[in-house]
């Protein structure tokens, strides 16, 4: 078998508190496959560039304001040589040993264009998040990948993932959109005929602790892409299920959560609501309620 090369992919800013444990992962990596690490930097203003520099992995360095979820990742790939590139988030640790080998793997098969791991919650991640987590990422992959419509139980993320450059030089990236770019990318490519194939044996460990306001903005930015590509979710129809099915898992877990998660998922749906109908709101405005404030402040 063809001993592809894989080029990693990973964005940074201010990453200090994670990006060394991950790149001291990466090379720990057992795989007969020839790699290279290359880090995209958008302004970090912390220790994550002193970090990096310990190891040798390509560095290159950007303005902030010309950093874009789409953008940036197609500037990245573009300065790599691998066959395969893999795309993996500065605070996503990969769980084991091996991770990369497992993620590409199925990649060797024609018919597959790209694949995704799973994703496993930090230990004191919130259980609003681990169920999210949980159910989008199951660590036994109960059936095929699939995207009719919108499906709650398929994300691609690049988070954790990997494609073939032949794919990447076909079809890039949206760089117009806030986020999103990459389940964008994947409904193209699987509409195009295209295989993904989610890999839980190809873990690593990633999640956040979002407080309402946080996660006000982080689904206003959703809700903003959604609209930029022109999806219709069914929130209320789809979105009851999920809400009686999290709402068990945080009961499960501690009673006296409940409330909180119940004003979580409002500020969820309300910064969802607000980012799906953002055309109405002014400029000036969504630069506050948004985590991507560079987007509007640059006038896309």
């Amino acid at each position: 078998m063809e001993n592809k090369k894989i080029s990693i992919v990973i964005l940074t800013k201010n990453n200090s508190k994670t990006i060394g444990k991950v790149l001291s992962q990466i090379h720990k990596q057992q795989i007969n496959k020839d790699f290279e690490v290359i880090i995209v930097d958008s302004g970090s203003s912390d220790d994550t560039i002193d970090i990096i520099s310990a190891f040798n992995d390509k560095l290159y360095r950007i303005q902030p304001g010309n950093f874009g979820h789409g953008r940036t990742r197609n500037l990245a790939s573009g300065y790599g040589s691998g066959d395969y590139i893999v795309y993996l988030s500065a605070d996503a640790i990969p769980a084991n040993e091996n991770w990369l080998n497992n993620l590409v793997e199925k990649l060797d098969d024609e018919s597959v264009a790209a694949t995704f791991g799973r994703q496993i919650p930090f230990e004191n991640t919130p259980p609003m998040e681990r169920f999210f987590i949980q159910r989008n990422y199951p660590q036994i992959k109960n059936e095929p990948y699939l995207m009719k419509d919108f499906n709650m139980n398929s994300f691609f993320s690049n988070v954790n993932s990997a494609i073939k450059r032949s794919v990447w030089n076909k079809m890039n990236f949206n760089e117009g959109l806030i986020i999103s770019e990459d389940y964008e990318w994947a409904k193209r490519v699987f509409d195009s005929g295209y295989g993904i194939e989610y890999v839980p044996d190809a873990p690593v460990y990633h999640s956040h602790n979002y407080g309402l306001k946080q996660v006000f903005k982080r689904y206003f930015d959703s809700g903003v892409s959604f609209s930029q590509m022109d999806l219709k979710p069914g929130v209320i129809q789809k979105g009851m299920g999920y809400f009686l099915d999290e709402m068990r898992f945080v009961a499960h877990e501690s009673l006296t959560m409940i409330p909180y998660a119940i004003c979580y998922d409002f500020f969820k749906f309300l910064g969802f609501f607000f980012g799906l109908h953002n055309r109405w709101i002014p400029g000036y405005m969504k630069i506050h309620l948004s985590m991507h404030s560079y987007y509007w402040k640059n006038g896309l």
